[in-house]
C-alpha cells in the first residue's frame, strides 16, 4: 500500500493512494488526556491545602496547650506556697481561668492521708474551632452528668499536673 506524505500547518498528513481516507499523525495531547492531567493536578492541590489547614490547626491546639500548662503550673506554684495545713481549705474544688484562653482550671487535693497531700491541678478548655479539650464540657469547673469518662470523679484533660506535697 502506497501513502502520499504532505505537510499542512505544521501536521503531517498521509494519504492513502487509493483513497481519499486523511489519517493525521499524533503531536500534542488530545482534550482527555489535558482534562485527567488537570484532574490529577486538582487533586494533589487540594490535599497539599487540606494538610496545610491541618497543621494550622494542630499548631492552635499546641499554642493553647502550652498556656494552659502555663496556668495549670502557676496554679501549682501557688498551692506549693501555701502553708501545708491551709491547702485544702484553700484549693480543693476551686476553678481559676487565664487570660487568652477560652477555659477554666480546677484544683483537687486529696488528704486520705494527713502527712501526705496529693494535688491534682486540671484545665480544660475550647479552641476557637469549637472543640472541647478535656472532660468539662460546659467549661463550668464542676463534674456535671456525662462529663466523667473514666469515673475518677475529678475532671481530666490533657494538661493536668498531679504530685504529692508532704508536711514539713
Amino acid at each position: 500500500m502506497w501513502y502520499y506524505e504532505y505537510v499542512l500547518n505544521n501536521n503531517i498528513y498521509y494519504l492513502k493512494r487509493a483513497g481519499i481516507r486523511m489519517i493525521r499523525a499524533k503531536k500534542g495531547f488530545t482534550l482527555v488526556e489535558s482534562m485527567v492531567a488537570v484532574s490529577i493536578l486538582i487533586f494533589v492541590l487540594v490535599s497539599i491545602l487540606f494538610s496545610y489547614v491541618a497543621c494550622l490547626s494542630l499548631s492552635e491546639i499546641s499554642k493553647n496547650a502550652s498556656i494552659a500548662m502555663r496556668a495549670a503550673k502557676t496554679r501549682f506554684e501557688q498551692i506549693r506556697n501555701t502553708p501545708f495545713d491551709q491547702i485544702k481549705a484553700t484549693y480543693n474544688n476551686v476553678t481559676f481561668t487565664t487570660p487568652g484562653l477560652h477555659g477554666i482550671g480546677v484544683s483537687y487535693v486529696d488528704d486520705s492521708n494527713q502527712d501526705l497531700l496529693r494535688v491534682t491541678v486540671t484545665f480544660c478548655w475550647q479552641q476557637p474551632n469549637g472543640l472541647l479539650i478535656g472532660e468539662d464540657v460546659n467549661l463550668n469547673g464542676q463534674l456535671d452528668i456525662g462529663e466523667d469518662k473514666n469515673g475518677n470523679g475529678i475532671v481530666d484533660s490533657p494538661a493536668e499536673l498531679a504530685s504529692y506535697i508532704f508536711d514539713r
